[in-house]
């Protein structure tokens, strides 16, 4: 997996705390553009790099990864995965982001791909924003589908719904 080229035109490999900064970027860039239309602009304007930076370098857990999608010198895209927070028989996405202007490009795929061919577990799970339906047509077409649970994320004090996806590998 280390360097691995999908079609779309970018290596996937392992992060590492050097990272951090980088996938921050990607981080802020793409909650800004994936949630524009969900959450006020003072949220999204208030999303500070420095501290997911900083939260990327202390959540450090061995049995979650982070693989990054560049091209060279650019980090373009991050997925982290590992077990399902509520059921270790799952395995779960936890976050999959990719620079707005990249989008479309099969990069999404490619990282989604990569993470979910690292899980031990026949069954993937994902959070997604109810109200997301870029991000929910592209799970759909991976082959997610919704399994009925729902919950909700707040953020600087918004709420937004959430659903979650499941798919059998």
């Amino acid at each position: 997996m280390n360097g691995s080229a999908p079609s779309c035109g970018v290596a996937i490999r392992p992060a590492t705390p050097e990272d951090a900064a980088a996938v921050a970027a990607v981080y802020v860039r793409s909650w800004r553009a994936a949630y524009a239309q969900l959450l006020p602009t003072e949220v999204l304007a208030s999303l500070d790099g420095a501290d997911w930076a900083r939260r990327f370098r202390d959540r450090r857990d061995p049995a979650r990864s982070t693989l990054l999608a560049f091209t060279p010198g650019r980090v373009v895209g991050v997925v982290m995965a590992g077990p399902d927070r509520q059921d270790p028989q799952f395995a779960e996405i936890y976050a999959i982001y990719v620079l707005p202007e990249l989008q479309g490009q099969g990069v999404g795929a490619a990282l989604l791909d990569a993470a979910i061919a690292q899980l031990d577990a026949v069954s993937v799970r994902l959070w997604c924003a109810e109200a997301n339906n870029r991000s929910r047509r592209f799970y759909e077409r991976r082959g997610f589908v919704l399994d009925g649970a729902t919950g909700s994320y707040e953020i600087s004090g918004h709420r937004l719904r959430t659903v979650r996806y499941t798919c059998v590998r």
